[in-house]
């Protein structure tokens, strides 16, 4: 046990463990299978990675991007640990060195994809080495009902069938019960304890805002969160590079990231954002999981999130380092159309029905007036008694609403005096007396319904309307028009027999105004916290890594906090291990007793 927290505290600069992993660890230790779902930031990776450094032999990681291999074993060599990658991005001598020192048993972890793990070559490489455990990482990937299926991870099986006498440890971050069970049967290791954290990330605060003039909405938050990381995720390529663009346009660090880009100018746009030579990426959901990037301090859904499995492992990426974080996503009930034209193209109506249930999850959420948490807790099965989170927008501001029975018979009458041919927009400007060449081109400026609302705008109207279409008394079309029709509620609405309530408009919808402050940040010295920032970028240029394998936001604001000013204290501050305190502690102790005598 003496052995086990000293090796914690040597290699990753932690006095106590974080819940389940002590009982993770130990049960490796003793070679079992296991089976671990843990949130993003929980901590999984030091579950496999700490027994590695008390086993003999090699611990092999199954790992699905190069990216996230890099970024890993990069991690791991600023702890001291002798960790290596073996993937395409290297040359055929440097595999071949890799190869040298797994043969010589000079390294604790190697990190593989799994085609190269299921090579027959490679199979009997490892056949000859020492290894301890396999640990098979992103393992949601194995699942066809997953969000990130990979038909490659399911090989993964032979394990079993080569190495019986070896345990298997899974690992993802999100996984619904049917994923779960879907893991454990392909990896053959039904009989694996396991281990299930609370999907809770109580530094995350989420947040669902109408979209109205997203870009502004997007560049508004982007503007007063400068000089800190943010993702903004986008359905289409081209609403990537468009975004991407506009927000340069305003001075804004911004760079895109998607699948039509070149791979040399992924690579380069990625660590580019690892290294913070630029805040912000705007993406299609091709960038995330290779990320481990700790310090991205918002996310922002500019479109509808795949699924909801999509949507809790794309805000997972924010506040990895237990900071507080925001999520927001922008949402719009026309985006549901334009999803569902894109679920059409899907090859087998099995397909389809999986990804339009799975459409649908994602609108219940979005629109529902319930806590925002709770209601992802309740998707992955995980039972909560609290009621209010204190962390998402219908907690921290309940929405009001108004009677709108007078408007929805104003509109629901607009619907049926144009023959349910036109779509929200026109509806809308009908309303409000827009002058457009359509209304005047079809004479909708002499119908009874023209002009007659004028509180207000068209953009509410628009609102409006979705939500007569979620509450049934509209339906529109599935096809490019969108065009609205009435159902077999309208009439209700129309003959006074029914009341319908809706959202009251805001007069401008912000995403947020300033930053959150918590209360950690309110006892820190935010100019040495800035200054240790840029010594932490110049020290992870010289080293050639991204600046949070230094060291985490969270590590140095406790040093802005705690001052400390000898090697011994510094050695207290959390992510300070043994070859970090080797490192690094003369220089940042330098900055720090700078600007404590500068006080004085």
């Amino acid at each position: 046990m003496d052995n086990l927290y000293h090796a914690l505290q040597q290699y990753f600069g932690y006095s106590s463990f974080r819940p389940l992993q002590k009982a993770i660890v130990e049960d490796i230790l003793q070679k079992r299978d296991v089976f671990v779902l843990m949130p993003t930031g929980a901590g999984k990776s030091l579950c496999y990675q700490l027994p590695s450094m008390l086993m003999s032999g090699v611990t092999v990681v199954v790992s699905p991007l190069i990216s996230l291999m890099q970024d890993q074993v990069d991690t791991l060599k600023q702890n001291g640990i002798k960790a290596a990658y073996l993937n395409s991005s290297l040359t055929p001598p440097e595999q071949k060195h890799i190869v040298s020192l797994l043969e010589r048993n000079e390294l604790s972890l190697i990190y593989v994809a799994p085609e190269r793990l299921c090579q027959q070559t490679f199979l009997e490489l490892l056949k000859k080495i020492n290894i301890n455990f396999f640990a098979i990482d992103e393992a949601h990937c194995i699942s066809q009902w997953g969000h990130d299926f990979r038909p490659e991870y399911r090989q993964l099986r032979l394990l079993r069938q080569h190495f019986p006498d070896k345990s298997l440890i899974a690992l993802t971050a999100t996984a619904t019960p049917r994923v779960k069970n879907d893991i454990l049967q392909e990896l053959l290791i039904a009989d694996a304890n396991t281990y299930q954290a609370s999907f809770v990330r109580k530094n995350l605060t989420y947040r669902i805002l109408p979209k109205q003039k997203p870009f502004y909405q997007t560049l508004e938050y982007s503007k007063t969160h400068q000089g800190e990381a943010g993702i903004i995720y986008c359905q289409s390529r081209k609403k990537v590079e468009t975004i991407a663009e506009k927000l340069q346009k305003e001075g804004i660090k911004a760079l895109p990231y998607h699948a039509g880009l070149s791979d040399e100018i992924r690579q380069k746009n990625q660590e580019r954002f690892t290294r913070e030579d630029v805040d912000v990426i705007v993406a299609t959901v091709a960038f995330g999981m290779g990320i481990n990037k700790s310090n991205v301090r918002y996310i922002i859904h500019y479109d509808l999130p795949q699924t909801l499995e999509h949507y809790y492992q794309e805000t997972g990426r924010a506040g990895r380092d237990g900071l507080a974080s925001e999520c927001i996503f922008l949402y719009s009930y026309a985006d549901k159309f334009s999803y569902e034209r894109f679920i059409l193209q899907k090859q087998t109506p099995t397909e389809q029905k999986i990804a339009k249930a799975q459409l649908q999850h994602v609108i219940d959420y979005a629109q529902s007036k319930l806590c925002r948490r709770n209601l992802l807790l309740q998707y992955f099965a995980e039972e909560t008694k609290e009621i209010n989170c204190s962390a998402c927008d219908n907690c921290l501001n309940p929405k009001a609403t108004i009677d709108g029975t007078v408007l929805a018979q104003k509109m629901l009458s607009c619907v049926y005096r144009v023959h349910e041919r036109f779509g929200p927009s026109h509806i809308a400007g009908i309303l409000t007396g827009s002058q457009t060449q359509k209304i005047t081109q079809y004479r909708h400026n002499l119908l009874s319904t023209y002009g007659i609302i004028t509180d207000y705008s068209v953009q509410d109207i628009k609102m409006f309307i979705y939500e007569l279409i979620q509450q049934g008394y509209l339906q529109q079309s599935k096809d490019q028009f969108g065009l609205l029709g009435l159902t077999k509620k309208s009439r209700a609405i129309l003959v006074g027999k029914e009341k319908v309530f809706l959202t009251k408009p805001q007069e401008h919808i912000t995403i947020v105004k300033e930053k959150p402050k918590t209360i950690a940040d309110a006892n820190i010295n935010q100019q040495l916290f800035d200054r240790l920032r840029k010594l932490r970028k110049q020290l992870a240029d010289e080293k050639n890594v991204p600046p949070y394998v230094v060291f985490s936001d969270a590590s140095l604001k406790e040093m802005a906090k705690k001052l400390p000013t000898t090697k011994e204290q510094f050695a207290e501050i959390k992510g300070v291990g043994t070859h970090k305190l080797k490192l690094y502690a003369d220089r940042f102790l330098l900055e720090i007793t700078r600007d404590t005598l500068a006080d004085k």
